[in-house]
């Protein structure tokens, strides 16, 4: 069965077999007559079409298609010298962001930045991940309220997130006269929340992968973006406000994003360097 809609022009397939190396289901072959051929499947998976896209991605010449995509309509590869510098600059220009504008990102721009979260890397293509999005600022404010309530009721009570006390608690509370104006979400104006189901792939791996992949798209498009924790733990605390999240018991969620238009500008990347005590070479005697 043809399930996964694979198809070669046999006018341009040159028989190479880059497809047949790169598939990671081994579903691929080239036929006697050397043109590249997929084995019918009756799922996607193990034992199956991975639903990657690796085939249509290696074909040297355009004349692998599969699921419905041409490769006409693909992202080309860029540079590498000039991808290289972009990729070094964003990540050298990136900056947790702890102050935001009240102001919407356009929801074009968030649909962009979502879908191309599909092409971040995750356990066996499994594409498990999901989304919980608050993307109205007005929206975020209102839940923002109800929690920053309840977090504070509860810390004069003597209940803080793990890992805090109540000197702790004070100094987070003291930096909002000056690093940030909100101690739980940084006055986000909008929120991200990576999740997936446990049981199955890889979910702890696969929702970090996406939220530091989102944080990186984010910077790419002039938006401001912090990696939380912090709420996550004050919200443990909170089950009828979790619940307003809507997200499944039985899923892992690392990290919540916070992101928007920043306040303040950077000019210039920073200038940090690897410790080389941080890098170890278990094998370096050896090449010696």
């Amino acid at each position: 069965m043809n399930i996964a809609n694979f198809s070669v022009d046999e006018t341009k397939c040159i028989g190479c077999g880059n497809c047949v190396k790169v598939c990671p289901g081994g579903v691929l072959s080239v036929g006697e007559n050397k043109k590249a051929r997929m084995a019918d499947i009756k799922g996607f998976g193990w034992n199956g079409c991975w639903r990657c896209q690796h085939c249509l991605a290696v074909c040297p010449t355009g004349a692998v298609s599969i699921l419905g995509c041409d490769p006409k309509d693909s992202i080309a590869q860029t540079d590498i010298e000039e991808s290289g510098r972009v990729v070094r600059s964003l990540m050298a220009c990136r900056h947790s962001c702890r102050r935001f504008k009240n102001q919407n990102v356009p929801k074009k721009i968030i649909d962009e930045l979502l879908d191309s979260l599909t092409n971040a890397p995750n356990g066996g293509n499994k594409q498990q991940v999901e989304f919980t999005l608050i993307d109205d600022w007005e929206q975020m404010d209102r839940f923002r309220q109800i929690a920053y309530k309840e977090m504070e009721a509860q810390a004069a009570s003597g209940v803080y997130p793990e890992g805090f006390d109540a000197l702790s608690y004070g100094q987070m509370k003291g930096w909002e006269k000056t690093v940030r104006p909100d101690m739980l979400f940084c006055g986000a104006p909008h929120l991200l929340i990576p999740h997936a189901p446990l049981g199955s792939g890889t979910p702890v791996q696969d929702t970090i992968v996406a939220g530091t992949y989102f944080e990186l798209l984010c910077a790419s498009v002039g938006l401001g973006a912090v990696m939380m924790s912090f709420p996550l733990d004050t919200l443990s605390h909170m089950p009828d406000i979790w619940k307003m999240l809507n997200i499944p018991e039985n899923h892992y969620t690392g990290m919540m994003i916070g992101f928007g238009y920043p306040q303040i500008r950077y000019f210039r990347g920073v200038q940090k360097t690897m410790d080389k005590d941080r890098v170890y070479r278990p094998f370096e005697t050896e090449r010696r």
